[in-house]
């Protein structure tokens, strides 16, 4: 089964004017490193169906902030049994579901970067049978209602490349730099149709592309291949 991120290339006067301020209730705090001495945090490890509503000292978890190491571990501990099986979180990582502002027109399917999918709730029904994403409603506030889902897509899989930068024992930041879109590769991916390799690509199998084909082209979304050994190549659905 071949694997596609997805990548937003709006033409010039689309009609798709759909722009948004993002957060979410709860995030675990940046870090400093006290072994590779960097200061850091990072979204894409997100988990919208998670509530920490009901956690004792969930206000520790409210405002973005960085703290030493050995603060950051205690409060990772304490999410921890609240996080689905598979999960990765590391310093940045947000909980609950998208907040924020919302303004414009959007497009049947949105991507916000390479790891953030959104979708109308029309939309993501067609993708019903298919594995490895949890649709969960955004709660965005403006002018006009917008329904979006956010798909929560687990890790799995890996860029291939990064096997060769080690990540900090400590902290886990790498150096590797996630190569360009029409270059990437991915390997080791599991059977299902979303997964995360990295905190910043999110990939999907041909069976969503074949099934969204009509919405990615109507929302000017293209499938670039990342599961082909050979140089990628851009697919415009329909």
């Amino acid at each position: 089964m071949r694997y596609y991120t997805l990548r937003e290339e709006l033409s010039a006067g689309s009609r798709w004017t759909g722009g948004y301020d993002l957060g979410r209730p709860w995030q675990l705090p940046g870090v400093e490193c006290p072994t590779c001495g960097a200061t850091w945090g990072g979204g894409g490890y997100d988990y919208p169906t998670v509530d920490l509503s009901a956690l004792a000292g969930s206000k520790d978890y409210a405002r973005p902030r960085c703290v030493p190491w050995a603060e950051f571990t205690s409060l990772r501990e304490r999410v921890l049994p609240l996080l689905p099986p598979g999960a990765t979180v590391g310093p940045g990582s947000g909980f609950g579901p998208l907040t924020g502002r919302a303004r414009g027109r959007f497009a049947p399917v949105v991507v916000h970067m390479p790891w953030l999918l959104l979708m109308h709730p029309d939309v993501m029904a067609k993708l019903e049978g298919l594995t490895g994403a949890v649709p969960v409603p955004t709660r965005f506030k403006g002018a006009r209602s917008v329904e979006l889902v956010e798909l929560e897509v687990l890790p799995g899989g890996r860029i291939v490349g990064a096997e060769a930068h080690e990540p900090c024992g400590t902290c886990g930041r790498t150096t590797f730099a996630r190569p360009p879109l029409g270059k990437l590769r991915v390997t080791a991916l599991p059977d299902v149709d979303f997964a995360r390799p990295s905190a910043s690509l999110v990939v999907c199998s041909e069976r969503v592309i074949e099934r969204l084909a009509p919405e990615l082209s109507e929302s000017e979304v293209v499938a670039v291949d990342v599961g082909a050994p050979e140089e990628g190549t851009t697919a415009r659905p329909g």
